[in-house]
């Protein structure tokens, strides 16, 4: 009778602590629509080459022979962060318990890390940039794991969209998304 008690209040327990949100898999992973992907990433273009930008970033996602829709590959992901009107590139080296990320725009740099060895309480990345600025970064996966969004948000209240992964950027270099910064009306 005793070990059927515990076995109940353990189920109990660990039913609590598994509680994820609608739309989240154990509250790490969620469902990513191509389209946040697009939005995230041709965020940055002029105007009237957004839907272009955008058709690109869907048609890459539709084409299972598209560069980076394998599932084969290991080693660092790419990234992109659309911030300062500008899409900064780089790669993004991540495991279960300390991640990292470096990108750049032109000779702007950012980098972003966290260890669960080191210290970090949480899975947020302290970013540093090579202006000086700093701040924090946060992820989430898609539902494969491979691929994901985010926010960084800078200490001088800058914020840069996240996206990372074969998936939506291609293989060594993400598909081509206009590199000239947006132009911002003043």
């Amino acid at each position: 009778m005793i070990p059927l008690i515990a076995t109940l209040v353990l189920a109990l327990f660990l039913n609590g602590c598994g509680y994820a949100l609608p739309g989240h898999i154990g509250g790490l992973v969620t469902y990513i629509p191509p389209e946040e992907y697009g939005k995230r990433l041709c965020a940055h273009v002029d105007l009237e080459l957004y839907p272009a930008c955008l058709s690109q970033v869907l048609d890459h996602f539709d084409d299972p022979r598209a560069p980076g829709n394998s599932r084969d590959r290991s080693g660092p992901l790419p990234i992109a962060v659309a911030m300062d009107d500008r899409l900064y590139l780089g790669t993004f080296d991540w495991g279960p318990f300390n991640s990292s990320f470096s990108v750049t725009s032109g000779t702007k740099t950012c980098r972003g890390s966290y260890s669960a060895f080191g210290g970090s309480q949480d899975a947020l990345y302290d970013v540093y940039c090579n202006d000086g600025r700093a701040g924090w970064a946060a992820t989430i996966r898609d539902q494969s794991g491979n691929n994901g969004i985010g926010q960084l948000t800078l200490t001088d209240g800058t914020q840069g969209d996240i996206v990372f992964g074969h998936r939506p950027l291609g293989l060594a270099e993400p598909i081509d998304l206009g590199q000239a910064p947006r132009k911002v009306p003043r």
